[in-house]
């Protein structure tokens, strides 16, 4: 389960980041990518907690965006 949740987030964020368009600040967007990669590395590393901690980070930080823009 956990490790679906992980795939799942993933995906979302990426998608996310390709919808973005002009409404994300550039910064942001590097951030996320940033994030987004150490989230990838957890999961890889079999630490799907860490990866799903991570990702629920970025996704609150995006919606925060989107409601504010």
């Amino acid at each position: 389960m956990t490790e679906n949740r992980a795939a799942i987030n993933i995906r979302k964020i990426e998608s996310g980041l390709l919808t973005a368009g002009d409404s994300m600040d550039e910064d942001l967007i590097s951030a996320i990518e940033e994030r987004l990669d150490e989230a990838k590395a957890a999961r890889a590393a079999g630490d799907d907690q860490e990866a799903i901690a991570i990702t629920n980070k970025i996704l609150e930080r995006m919606e925060k965006t989107e409601t504010s823009a």
